[in-house]
């Protein structure tokens, strides 16, 4: 039997709803912490400190020797196993919905930096390098849509931008690490930080609430208000107890007025006058970024 109170009009998330926008949040998290994970730990991991490369460190090297050009390419297949991600994001996430997509995406992190972790040659690095992209690539994609899709309209504003959030506190985190850490015996503890995160993320998906949108667009409408109760606080109002009154439809009504903006096409966007400051800002800012040597992406 569903609770008489009607929830009229949802105001923010419950306590449910926030932990699972948290655990959400670890996907970004984990590609920001990858963007940068191995920078730090370069000199050591490349042998190029004193560490002595034979030197065995409870069965695995100290370090693995590499040129400059293959620790480059080891670090830019990252963004090829991100690409191969990005591609099949939309196919993960209409077969197995947000929920299931989030935690494939965290298997893959977990299986990529597990085996960066114990690596012992190039060919192992690499693989798990790429897997780690694979798994931040479907996850790149799912967040905002996962976010947007279990958000109040009248909090999607703020909740739009944690994704960002996560991603600089994953880049500033492994900054963080990579000074403390940058040591032969504990270089390894980098990846396996993100191995840990990633593996419990993964277990919590069992716990962790479906999107509404999903639910309803696959048919299971009763579900779909289960999870709408145990993401969203309402004012409730006492007085009204019609059967009619959806607070999902409700929400979506709101999402659809606010969704009322014209599609900017690329031509538009270049002879648009009122947009020629603003993608003179934006072109601007990646321009000293590449010549800075940073690579930033803005989501």
């Amino acid at each position: 039997m569903s609770n008489p109170t009607v929830f009229s009009n949802a105001r923010s998330f419950t306590t449910h709803g926030w932990l699972i926008c948290v655990w959400i949040l670890i996907t970004p998290f984990q590609y920001g912490y990858h963007i940068s994970a191995l920078n730090q730990i370069q000199a050591v991991l490349t042998c190029r400190s004193e560490a002595n490369p034979t030197l065995m460190l409870s069965m695995l090297p100290a370090c693995i020797p590499m040129s400059e050009l293959t620790f480059s390419v080891i670090t830019a297949i990252f963004t090829i196993g991100g690409l191969a991600g990005s591609l099949l994001a939309n196919l993960v996430m209409d077969r197995w919905g947000r929920k299931g997509a989030t935690t494939i995406s965290a298997l893959l992190t977990s299986v990529g930096t597990g085996l960066m972790g114990i690596s012992t040659s190039v060919g192992v690095l690499g693989f798990g390098r790429f897997v780690i992209g694979l798994g931040s690539g479907v996850g790149i994609c799912l967040a905002p849509v996962f976010l947007s899709e279990i958000a109040p309209s009248s909090i999607s504003g703020n909740v739009g931008i944690l994704t960002q959030l996560g991603i600089v506190l994953g880049i500033m985190l492994t900054q963080v690490m990579g000074l403390q850490f940058a040591t032969p015996t504990e270089w390894r503890a980098v990846l396996f930080l993100s191995f840990a995160l990633s593996a419990v993320q993964a277990l919590l998906g069992s716990i962790a609430s479906e999107s509404p949108v999903w639910l309803g667009n696959n048919g299971q409408h009763d579900k779909k208000k289960e999870v709408h109760n145990k993401l969203w606080l309402a004012e409730t109002s006492s007085t009204s107890t019609s059967s009619d009154s959806d607070p999902l439809l409700d929400e979506l009504e709101a999402r659809r007025e606010d969704a009322q903006i014209v599609a900017i096409t690329v031509p538009k966007l270049f002879l648009a006058r009122e947009l020629r400051k603003p993608l003179v800002i934006v072109c601007l800012a990646m321009a000293s970024q590449q010549f800075s040597g940073k690579f930033v992406r803005f989501v």
